[in-house]
Parts: structure tokens; C-alpha cells; sequence
């Protein structure tokens, strides 16, 4: 298939960009680790990526952000709005 590696090639070097590491790019949050955080995040809560320590202890801290926390109420009210509408 053209255009695409090995998914577990692609998590080792998605390990170890975020080993060690507070941020994917540079010393401070940036839309990066959204994007990357994210892909990470959902990736562990729904079994797709297997978890690792460097992936837990990245995701970590980006969970504990008040901006994540809320759009996680956010995210939590809408599925409970939807689940009592059926």
C-alpha cells in the first residue's frame, strides 16, 4: 500500500518525540500537543494505541488542563442529553 508505513514503526517514532518531553514542540503548550495530545488520548481511552509509559506520561498533564476538563463536561453532558432522548 503506497503511502502508508508500519502502524507500529509509526507509534515507536510517536514515542519517542514525546519521551521526556513536556511538549511535542518547544518548551510550551502549543496547538501541537492539541492535536498530537489528542490523537494520543483517544487513541489509549478507546484501546487503538496500546498504552505505554512515555504516552501516559504525556497525556497526563494535558489532561489536567482546565481546558480540557471542560470540554470533557461538555463532551460528558451532551452524550448524557443524547442517551436520555432515546
Amino acid at each position: 500500500m503506497a503511502g502508508f508505513g508500519s502502524l507500529p514503526a509509526a507509534l515507536d517514532a510517536l514515542e519517542s518525540a514525546v519521551t521526556g518531553k513536556a511538549y511535542v514542540a518547544g518548551d510550551r503548550f502549543s496547538a501541537a500537543d492539541v492535536y498530537v495530545g489528542s490523537q494520543i488520548d483517544w487513541g489509549l481511552q478507546f484501546g487503538t494505541i496500546a498504552s505505554r509509559p512515555a504516552f501516559e506520561a504525556y497525556v497526563a498533564p494535558l489532561r489536567d488542563r482546565p481546558a480540557y476538563k471542560r470540554a470533557k463536561e461538555i463532551d460528558n453532558a451532551l452524550i448524557a442529553e443524547m442517551q436520555a432522548a432515546q
